[in-house]
């Protein structure tokens, strides 16, 4: 009875053993790896989740950088909700992010099927297109406001040349938006190029072709097959878009100041402002707070409506 026994028990043990082992080496590969990652892993942490994390603490609270903070609860945010240079720049905000993103990757996207096509020279394209990106902000800023001058401007002198008055791009509260709208464009535009070119040379040729053989023509090929099949690629660029767009602070800071009359000021620069010329951190944080759940609500329902089940 005991040896039966004895060996009925074995071949359920063995099994067993086995299970734990692989368990193991899978404990033991995933703490590898995140052993390797753990460089980056405590610099996102320190640099984002607790900054992030402080700053929802001072928007509950009252004082400035230095000095000693009193907590206040949620006055901030009723006095935000309530304040009229706040609400303006978050329009303002929010206009810059309308006009700039549908344009500036509609352009990208009409550039990258150009490039795609050309048999030669693709590589110097993608450079001469990324090339603004690259170029520091404050030289791109200050070249900028040269192109767009009143008097001595480029822009100007072109538009001249059509009977159209100059225009005083940045002292003009009416043009000062759609001037640095264009600036953003120019500068942006080249990273979206990049992304919506690589998604472009991923989707199989065949597919192109069997369309063709088939019937189908060019806006046809780009409507039934290019754009749904790069309705991943154009989801991370309106979400990164998004992101950089309401975030807006160095065209500002350079440009205009938030001037003329609050007419350029955004968020990230009244944030700026509150925090370190006014030192008002809580109510600087109250803002950037706001911010964070606004880019987080629209990248949310940015991702669940570019969500594609197509795979090829």
């Amino acid at each position: 009875m005991s040896v039966t026994s004895t060996a009925q028990s074995a071949p359920r043990a063995m099994p067993t053993n086995h299970a734990r082992a692989r368990r193991w080496r899978r404990v033991r590969e995933t703490a590898f790896w995140y052993l390797l990652l753990s460089p980056s892993q405590l610099v996102i942490f320190g640099f984002s989740v607790v900054p992030m994390v402080w700053s929802i603490y001072y928007s509950l609270t009252k004082g400035g950088i230095l000095s000693k903070h009193s907590f206040v609860g949620l006055q901030n945010y009723i006095k935000a909700a309530n304040h009229p240079i706040f609400l303006l720049t978050l329009e303002n905000t929010t206009l810059y992010a309308v006009l700039t993103i549908p344009i500036v990757i509609l352009i990208a996207l009409i550039v990258a099927l150009i490039i795609i096509q050309l048999p030669h020279l693709q590589g110097f394209f993608r450079s001469t297109v990324y090339f603004p990106l690259i170029i520091p902000i404050v030289i791109a800023a200050n070249l900028w406001a040269y192109i767009v001058s009143r008097d001595v401007g480029p822009l100007n002198l072109i538009l001249g040349w059509f009977g159209i008055p100059r225009i005083d791009w940045l002292g003009d509260p009416t043009w000062a938006i759609p001037a640095i709208v264009m600036m953003e464009i120019w500068r942006g535009f080249g990273f979206y190029v990049i992304i919506l070119f690589a998604a472009l040379q991923s989707i199989p040729k065949e597919l192109y072709e069997a369309a063709r053989i088939d019937g189908a023509r060019s806006l046809r090929l780009i409507w039934t097959i290019t754009l749904p099949l790069l309705r991943p690629a154009l989801g991370f660029c309106f979400i990164m878009a998004t992101i950089f767009n309401f975030q807006l602070f160095d065209p500002i800071y350079v440009l205009t100041k938030g001037g003329p009359a609050w007419k350029t000021s955004t968020v990230s620069w009244y944030v700026y402002q509150q925090a370190f010329e006014a030192d008002n951190v809580g109510f600087a944080s109250t803002m950037g707070v706001v911010l964070l759940l606004v880019i987080l609500a629209l990248s949310l329902i940015q991702l669940r409506f570019f969500r594609s089940d197509i795979e090829y």
